[in-house]
């Protein structure tokens, strides 16, 4: 289900989630959107191409291990309300935990992204 920004806010409470400067205080309104389901969030917002949304999961400790279904469930929420083209996300080669999850959940590998500070795997999901 869609949230407020001050809803998600708790997703992003744990220090492992609180990546390049994002804090619970720092989370920005509109355009971006958060959908949520238990303990993972979405942060969506449009990419720079037409009807493509980009994402970005946070989730809490306690859903560590478990955030396939709600993963899926958000995407497939999104999805049925917004009729993306397609969702992408970047994740950090680094960041293997949120590689997998991406991957269990139907990202596909588009590409990756060389940079100095570590590969970035960009990827794609359709429902």
């Amino acid at each position: 289900m869609r949230i407020t920004v001050d809803e998600a806010r708790a997703y992003f409470a744990h220090p492992s989630q609180q990546v390049f400067g994002i804090t619970p205080d720092s989370l920005p309104d509109e355009p971006f959107e958060y959908w949520a389901d238990g303990p993972i969030c979405g942060v969506f917002h449009l990419a720079p191409f037409p009807n493509v949304w980009m994402l970005h999961f946070a989730a809490k400790p306690e859903g560590f291990g478990h955030l396939v279904e709600p993963s899926k469930r958000v995407l497939r929420e999104f999805w049925n309300e917004k009729k993306p083209e397609r969702i992408v996300g970047w994740t950090p080669a680094r960041f293997r935990g949120a590689v997998a999850l991406t991957r269990r959940v139907g990202f596909v590998e588009d590409g990756r992204l060389p940079l100095s500070s570590g590969e970035v795997i960009m990827s794609g999901w359709r429902l």
